[in-house]
């Protein structure tokens, strides 16, 4: 018998060093490749996060502004609105004063134009049997005092004129230009009126 001495397989003992060491460079290539796709992956959320951050408040000041124009636009409409309704009110209060005072005007000139007829006519007499003058008569007093506040100036002159100033020839001149003075301003004929 040959007798073998039995020692250390060196190439036995090196390839399971190899083999170990491989194995040990295959977990810790593992664990890197795992560690560094850790890290990517949480660099790739942040970047998303961050991203749907700006989205989300470029969104926000978008509808913010969208906002801001929507309202602007809203109290603008507001204004023109409240403006020309404050307009619409401001006509329908003229319009009705301007028809209070033609109304009270063709009313006066009525009653004016019924005063000369009946001075004219037959003017009243005083105590004495004399006719009265026109200032002494209260009805037109009364209409030259109502003429000064409602009357337009050219009538307003004439009543005054016909009750203090005139004669009786200058009188119905005066009754005349006042009918045609009526007659232009007011579009109506006292005439057909009275």
């Amino acid at each position: 018998m040959i007798g073998v001495a039995a020692g250390p397989d060196w190439a036995s003992a090196t390839t399971a060093i190899g083999t170990v060491a491989v194995a040990v460079v295959a977990v810790g290539v593992a664990l890197f490749a795992e560690r560094r796709a850790g890290f990517r992956l949480r660099e790739e959320q942040k970047r998303s996060d961050d991203r749907l951050a700006q989205e989300r408040a470029l969104h926000a000041k978008e509808i913010a502004d969208e906002r801001v124009r929507a309202d602007k636009m809203l109290a603008e409409q507001f204004a023109h609105s409240d403006a020309q309704l404050a307009g619409e009110r401001v006509h329908a209060a003229e319009q009705l004063q301007a028809d209070r005072i033609w109304n009270r005007r063709v009313d006066l000139y009525a009653r004016i134009n019924a005063a000369f007829r009946s001075y004219l006519g037959d003017p009243p007499t005083g105590s004495d049997g004399q006719d009265l003058s026109p200032g002494d008569v209260g009805e037109l007093v009364d209409l030259v005092t109502e003429a000064d506040m409602v009357a337009s100036e050219p009538v307003r002159d004439l009543v005054t004129r016909f009750t203090y100033d005139a004669d009786s020839d200058g009188q119905i001149e005066i009754w005349n230009d006042f009918i045609g003075i009526v007659r232009s301003e007011l579009k109506v004929n006292l005439l057909d009126e009275v």
